[in-house]
């Protein structure tokens, strides 16, 4: 008989449960021990005031082990079954345990019944409220003595109602939402300045860039060992220097700790030399905590962020492995230090004071900068690690995009009337200024002239892109312009596509060529435009000759269109 795995449960209708008394609870517990763990399940060890969590999170439960013996006991046999199970994490575990211990010794009740349970949720948190649901239902479906059917539908009906969804992503909320982009190049700047002022560790640099440049979930930066940082070989199709982060919220993960599929990318040069002077400081950390040297195996299951060397004391008799997350910071330790609660202060431009900061915002940032880049919904999808579309498409119901974009096109249509080309088109070369010249001429690889240049000074400009937006270029009408267009949107994509390993991408501050590209499109319709004007009149011309007869020359008449 199962009991954790609801085996009791299954037979309720052959004995009662509170007819077992705490030590016949032990005793199936203690039989139930014996069966092999589930993958995805993690140990608890019991004090006699607290429990320890996964080797690693403690929680004090002297409220509850201040209640009777049946109510202790059910207890405890219920958090190990979800933990033998995994069906919570272990943080989130300790967090509801916690809470229960608490209000229940707050409100000094020995029981759970339908007479108790009231006091505790009138004064209960929401989120203890939901802390008791949660564990107090589980405990009722085990089977297990100490709650009847009169209190689980008590606790049930006193349930704190689910608050609306938060959408944070399209809020609008300037301290809830994505940062706006002058906040977010200013908090990208400031990590470095603050690092290379020693304001910051390396350690928080390392993470504060890690969330500026990927977006990812803080227990996925909490997770992280050495290891995943890797230049040789291939992994996931991808070369080159990348790392791999260990996936969440994955429900069909093997196991809680670095079960999940891992999300891989590549990572750009200075933020490589930055995480690989971190794998020296955590190494040397370590070797100074263990006081031995370190083999190259062992360096490879550490954790890239090493915990603060006071709590490392305290880990003394632990060892590590790769299914080990002892030495590891928490969730709560890394999302601490990506709200900066330390360094220099960023003032938002929109509210006139400091950014509020916090992990989240820096994933919904990076995933708006990629979804604005027209990064295709797939991709993005696999960015942010997301099983779902759904959560994916917040980022592209983006009506201020949307508005920026009709903007765009309105520009193409309405540029010639507001004369947004500052240029002079030219149906040849020797109608421009400087016509004569040669050295004036504005060249495509060498090979095709787009254009003559009308400044005698100096220009610096890496012709001809930056030409097509100055007021001193004269394009010709016969010109090749949609080979310049090409390249442009070539380029474009190419900075788009963040699967592409074998490319450099400057990801913090992508390339941006939309104006450059508009401005291109501008002069290939005024172009044609006048291609057209020229052949009416030639077409005019040849139908009407001086003579007056109307006659055509077949050898120089228009082709038909």
């Amino acid at each position: 008989m199962n009991i954790k795995n609801g085996g009791a449960a299954n037979t309720a209708n052959t004995f009662n449960h509170n007819d077992l008394s705490a030590e016949d609870i032990e005793q199936l517990t203690a039989f139930d021990r014996n069966e092999p763990s589930h993958d995805a399940g993690y140990s608890i060890k019991f004090t006699e005031t607290t429990a320890t969590i996964a080797n690693q999170y403690e929680c004090d439960l002297q409220g509850i082990f201040s209640m009777d013996s049946e109510a202790v006991s059910g207890f405890k046999a219920t958090i190990e079954s979800i933990a033998d199970r995994g069906a919570l994490s272990p943080y989130t575990l300790r967090h509801y345990a916690s809470r229960v211990s608490k209000i229940v010794k707050d409100c000094s009740i020995t029981t759970f019944s339908s007479d108790t349970y009231p006091l505790l949720a009138q004064r209960a948190s929401k989120d203890t409220n939901n802390a008791l649901t949660s564990i107090l239902n589980t405990w009722y479906r085990l089977g297990l003595p100490g709650i009847s059917t009169e209190t689980i539908d008590v606790v049930n009906v006193l349930r704190a109602k689910s608050p609306p969804a938060r959408k944070r992503i399209t809020s609008g909320d300037s301290t809830e939402g994505w940062y706006l982009t002058q906040e977010y190049e200013d908090l990208i700047d400031t990590y470095w300045i603050d690092y290379e002022s020693n304001k910051v560790s390396l350690r928080n640099t390392a993470a504060l860039l890690l969330m500026g440049q990927f977006g990812k979930r803080g227990i996925q930066l909490a997770n992280l060992k050495v290891c995943d940082f890797q230049w040789e070989g291939e992994s996931d199709g991808l070369s080159g220097r990348r790392v791999s982060f260990p996936g969440a919220k994955d429900r069909s993960a093997e196991n809680w700790f670095r079960g999940s599929k891992f999300e891989i990318h590549t990572v750009g040069d200075d933020l490589w030399d930055l995480c690989m002077r971190q794998i020296d400081s955590t190494i040397a950390v370590h070797e100074k905590h263990f006081d031995r040297k370190l083999t190259a195996i062992e360096h490879a299951e550490l954790p890239f962020f090493q915990r603060d060397y006071r709590r490392l004391k305290t880990l003394k008799d632990f060892k590590f492995g790769t299914a080990s997350s002892v030495f590891h910071l928490s969730s709560a330790g890394i999302s601490t230090i990506l709200r900066r609660t330390g360094g220099s202060s960023v003032i938002s431009q929109h509210t006139g004071k400091p950014v509020r900061e916090f992990a989240y915002r820096m994933r919904y940032t990076r995933a708006r900068q990629l979804a604005r880049l027209g990064v295709p919904r797939a991709t993005l999808q696999h960015w942010l690690g997301h099983d779902g579309s759904t959560s994916v498409d917040h980022y592209y119901d983006d009506p201020a995009e949307d508005a920026r974009l009709l903007d765009l096109e309105m520009q193409v249509i309405l540029a010639p009337l507001a004369q947004a080309f500052s240029g002079s088109l030219r149906d040849k070369e020797s109608e421009a200024i400087r016509g004569d010249d040669p050295t004036s001429r504005i060249e495509l690889d060498g090979r095709h002239n787009v254009g003559t240049c009308g400044e005698h000074g100096f220009c610096s400009a890496s012709v001809p892109i930056p030409c097509y937006r100055c007021s001193k270029f004269q394009p010709w009408v016969e010109a090749p312009h949609e080979e310049v267009l090409l390249r442009l949107i070539e380029r474009q994509e190419e900075e788009n596509n963040i699967r592409l390993p074998s490319k450099a991408r400057r990801i913090l501050v992508p390339l941006q060529l939309e104006k450059d590209i508009a401005a291109v499109k501008l002069v290939i319709k005024l172009c044609t435009a006048r291609k057209r004007e020229l052949n009416s009149s030639a077409h005019e011309l040849k139908k009407n000759p001086a003579d007056g007869t109307g006659a055509w020359d077949v050898t120089t008449a228009p082709a038909a269109e």
